[in-house]
């Protein structure tokens, strides 16, 4: 992953960082992330870093580092699918169900549209309640087409835009632990989850740092 937020540095170059990549020295100004208030350094590889802006069901600005604390499972996609999306989120629901009930209290479930223009907020509010997600530990997020691009590029998902604005995209499924490290991805849909929650249960039996 560190190879990944390398190559996008790369290609993005250097008179982008202050707008993507979260300085340091600003943790301790009194943000409201849990990440900015935290004393303990985003690792270099952390997805953490990418001071990209997201928006919420809530109509909420958010940024990456709010997840910071707890692990993550996520995935990206768009409401408009009509194919590979809603068996990702699918899958995600049977990773969820795959844990005890008090491990599914502790992990975040979060599905990044794709679709900047069309997947506003209300729309994916329609989506998690179509897909009966539980809003207490499930988190959708509409970007900006830069926010999109920067995370797929760390996370390692290609993705294209066609003539009517829908999306082809690799289906990928992360494991992020509370630091923003990515862990594992089941790649592929309609997987055995086996691998996926024997790696997050291991996450989750870790004493916390």
């Amino acid at each position: 992953m560190k190879k990944n937020i390398a190559a996008y540095l790369c290609h993005v170059g250097m008179a982008f960082l202050p707008m993507l990549f979260i300085e340091q020295a600003n943790a301790h100004e009194g943000h409201s992330d849990r990440a900015e208030k935290s004393a303990k350094p985003i690792p270099g590889e952390s997805i953490y870093n990418l001071k990209t802006k997201w928006t919420s069901i809530e109509g909420a600005s958010v940024s990456l580092s709010s997840l910071r604390g707890r692990p993550v499972v996520a995935a990206m996609g768009y409401t408009s699918c009509e194919s590979a999306c809603p068996v990702i989120v699918e899958d995600m629901k049977r990773i969820e169900t795959s844990l005890p009930k008090k491990d599914q209290a502790a992990v975040t479930f979060v599905f990044f549209s794709f679709d900047s223009a069309r997947d506003t907020p209300a729309r994916l509010k329609d989506f998690s309640a179509i897909h009966k997600l539980d809003l207490t530990r499930w988190q959708l997020f509409q970007g900006t087409p830069q926010s999109v691009r920067a995370l797929a590029a760390v996370l390692g998902i290609s993705f294209k835009k066609d003539a009517d604005g829908n999306f082809d995209h690799a289906n990928v499924i992360s494991l992020i632990d509370s630091d923003g490290v990515v862990k594992h991805q089941q790649t592929g849909l309609k997987q055995d989850p086996k691998d996926f929650q024997a790696k997050l249960i291991e996450l989750l039996s870790k004493p916390s740092k």
